[in-house]
């Protein structure tokens, strides 16, 4: 009776474990590995064993910082078992894709697996596992390409605010004198990318500073990259190099 108390509280009980075949995985892709269980100082029965993945980050808002935490999907490994007491460890392979749409680890934007077992009447066994969402090789051909272009991440870029995930950038070489800063943000698809960018104007004076509390220093507009049109980073610079030159022109302060 008391060793079923003590299971209760955690103390004794069943015991679950992660392997992941890697720590680093890019959108869309897959990552293979195993639940392995092992029985503690009684009988336990289990309802069902999940596996979910969990976003965390914080954002700065009105000078104060908000948290987030999101619940990106949950796999469901196994329905109803019974965990005998010092049974031998059982393994369950498991294989979880990542979705396309989702933010990347950057900035103060993090991921972890909760592998749970979930036990009536008792504290659940967890197990948690950092992991790190890559870029595909798409999103990743455009973050090197402005870095080509000489643009740099601000200390908040890759914070996401519970909608989207916001990149900041200045510019050092390329439009250093036009430009105050660049935003942007994802949408990433199987076969495309669905940006949405915002350029700052740099502007000086009265009227500058008129312009600038009327945003009309500033342009937001969308673009669509297919991934068949994306050769090398050095061809999609020369393709987000004349996008904001063109997008530029178009701001009439």
């Amino acid at each position: 009776m008391f060793k079923n108390l003590l299971a209760g509280l955690g103390v004794g009980a069943a015991k679950v474990d992660l392997e992941i075949n890697r720590a680093k995985v890019a959108l869309g892709e897959v990552i293979e590995g195993e639940v392995k269980i092992s029985g503690g100082n009684v009988d336990q029965q289990v309802e069902k064993i999940n596996i979910t993945l969990v976003l965390d980050s914080r954002y700065k808002h009105d000078d104060k910082y908000v948290n987030i935490r999101r619940e990106i999907g949950t796999l469901k490994v196994a329905d109803s078992m019974l965990i005998k007491a010092g049974s031998p460890e059982k393994t369950i392979p498991v294989r979880l894709q990542l979705p396309y749409d989702i933010p990347v680890s950057r900035g103060k934007t993090r991921y972890y697996f909760v592998t749970n077992l979930d036990i009536k009447k008792a504290v659940d066994p967890k197990d948690i596992d950092d992991v790190v969402v890559l870029p595909n090789p798409y999103m990743q051909m455009v973050f090197d390409a402005l870095s080509m272009l000489g643009f740099r991440d601000k200390p908040s870029s890759g914070d996401y605010n519970g909608r989207f995930q916001q990149f900041e950038y200045k510019p050092t070489k390329f439009m250093a004198r036009e430009l105050d800063e660049l935003e942007f943000y994802f949408v990433a698809e199987e076969s495309q990318l669905y940006i949405v960018m915002e350029i700052d104007k740099k502007t000086r004076g009265f009227f500058g500073k008129l312009a600038d509390d009327m945003d009309l220093d500033e342009r937001r507009f969308s673009y669509t990259l297919p991934y068949s049109d994306m050769h090398s980073v050095e061809q999609v610079a020369a393709t987000l190099k004349e996008i904001i030159e063109n997008e530029y022109r178009k701001i009439n302060c």
